[in-house]
């Protein structure tokens, strides 16, 4: 039996992230890693087509999801943090 493994998910390098108890300037200076930006380009793109399916669709709400939570976080950060 084969494990067929899925590409990281936006909320999976979040997840890794906070795991790795980081500090504020390693919250501050995160981004999303080569291969998300790129699928979330590529749904983006498919979208504007009128081409994605309902599954690419939910994941496309998932990664406008992850970068809300992301940004509250980054925000929140900098307000504990001062200037």
């Amino acid at each position: 039996m084969s494990i067929v493994e899925s590409p990281p998910s936006l909320f999976d390098e979040i997840a890794e992230l906070i795991a790795s108890t980081p500090s504020a300037e390693e919250i501050l200076t995160f981004r999303p890693s080569a291969e998300v930006q790129e699928r979330a380009r590529d749904l983006l793109d498919r979208l504007k087509r009128d081409s994605l399916s309902h599954e690419e669709e939910q994941e496309l709400d998932q990664y406008e999801q992850a970068e809300l939570l992301i940004r509250l976080v980054k925000a929140k950060v900098r307000i504990l943090n001062g200037p």
